[in-house]
């Protein structure tokens, strides 16, 4: 497999003649490019290309002749904007546009029907688009550390989804249809203003970790309790003063995490759950 690896070497020009036609991946991470030459959208064998950590303000539209790409970072560049063009890299697999400026993704993207990961981590994001349900082999979906105030009913659609970040946005709420999500193992929701979840979440019969913290929840469903696969509760900084009792009959729970609620002394049923094995902590 003929590799092109030019990382960390302070480029801010590419010759085109390190462009061979026959090159299948590209890495130019950590550099200062700002633009690509035109005969890079020749590649048409490329299947992956890595340009994160620069000083790219645009992509070409003439990514998109690049149909062959699997995977593409163009994480940590300055980009507020992504091409259209992106809908037609249809073999996508993997898709970084963490780490950026974005205001919003271009529509195109939900024909990207193998993207199985899409990361989108720190960006300038208020909106998680409906299309997102479309993207039906998606497996790791994040959008963290943007300001997104809400999540559309269509994330119910991503039944092979094991893994959501959503963490650290502006979430006041989370659609029943997240309940729909049978392959979930993963479930971070930290750092939004959540006060309530819905009965729905007790659904996520796979999930191992589900991750509260920082929220205003004063209440949980007692459909918790439904979790029997649960690793892993962290319930910090929250207002809550009580817990559902379906909660200290959760087979596999390892860790529960109550910190900075409003508990001030461990309740025999949480003394119990620790002689099962299980860390409590208040």
């Amino acid at each position: 497999m003929k590799k092109l690896t030019l990382d960390k070497q302070n480029l801010s020009v590419l010759s085109p003649d390190l462009l061979a036609d026959d090159v299948l991946r590209i890495s130019l991470r950590d550099n200062q490019l700002s633009r690509l030459p035109d005969s890079l959208w020749g590649l048409n064998h490329l299947q992956r290309l890595s340009i994160g950590n620069n000083k790219f303000t645009k992509i070409a539209d003439e990514i998109g002749n690049l149909t062959s790409l699997s995977e593409l970072f163009l994480d940590g560049n300055p980009l507020r904007h992504v091409s259209n063009s992106l809908g037609k890299l249809t073999q996508l697999k993997i898709l970084d546009l963490g780490h950026c400026e974005l205001v919003d993704l271009p529509d195109s993207l939900q024909i990207l029907q193998d993207l199985e990961f899409f990361y989108a981590s720190d960006n300038q994001l208020t909106d998680c688009p409906a299309w997102v349900g479309k993207l039906a082999n998606l497996r790791y979906f994040n959008m963290t550390d943007n300001q997104i105030q809400q999540i559309p009913h269509s994330i119910g659609e991503l039944s092979r989804l094991i893994e959501l970040r959503l963490y650290n946005n502006q979430l006041e709420t989370i659609p029943d249809s997240l309940g729909k999500l049978s392959n979930l193992r993963e479930l971070y929701l930290r750092g939004n203003q959540l006060h309530i979840l819905p009965e729905a979440i007790g659904q996520l019969y796979n999930l191992r970790i589900l991750d509260l913290r920082n929220n205003r929840l004063n209440q949980l469903p007692n459909t918790i309790g439904n979790l029997e696969n649960l690793l892993y509760l962290d319930l910090r900084g929250n207002n809550l003063d009580t817990i559902p009792d379906s909660i200290f009959h959760l087979p596999t729970l390892e860790k529960l995490d109550l910190r900075w609620n409003n508990f001030r002394e461990k309740t025999p049923e949480m003394r119990d759950l620790e002689e099962r094995g299980c860390l409590v902590y208040i």
